[in-house]
């Protein structure tokens, strides 16, 4: 080690130990950004579990209704899920099933509903612990907000 004046590269010892403070503060934040940016990606790709929420679907005769749904989703290959819904409306209740795929925090895919014969798009965006699910089919559309 070169020594100047006895303090490592000339520098008195009150500035090694600013410099060295320094560096483990900016150590210490390169970590906690690293840590935050894996976890918030972890938990936005972790959908599998249990939501549940509600909202509007649009029939093509150009009524509504407001729905409330329960739907699981289970993992079935990387950054893919299998999804199983029942909602609930003034009408009855009906089961719809689907498949995403995705990264982040979009997802997209098919849903079938065999109580209407119903197939179509399914898009999702997450955010944290909710998501807004959009459907479409020739027979109408919805979206839905769920929560954990």
């Amino acid at each position: 080690m070169l020594e100047i004046a006895g303090t490592p590269f000339g520098r008195s010892r009150q500035q090694n130990r600013k410099g060295n403070l320094m560096q483990k503060a900016v150590w210490c934040t390169c970590l906690a950004l690293s840590l935050a940016a894996a976890t918030t990606a972890a938990s936005a790709a972790d959908l599998a579990g249990s939501w549940k929420g509600g909202g509007t679907v649009r029939f093509n005769s150009g009524s509504s209704e407001q729905a409330h749904c329960r739907a699981t989703f289970s993992p079935s290959g990387k950054s893919a899920y299998d999804v199983s819904a029942t909602c609930a409306t003034s009408s009855g209740t009906v089961s719809q099933t689907a498949f995403v795929r995705g990264s982040g925090n979009s997802y997209r895919g098919t849903f079938y509903n065999p109580d209407f014969d119903a197939s179509g798009k399914i898009s999702i965006a997450v955010s944290g612990r909710s998501q807004v699910v959009r459907l479409s089919s020739t027979k109408g559309s919805a979206v839905i907000r769920l929560s954990r």
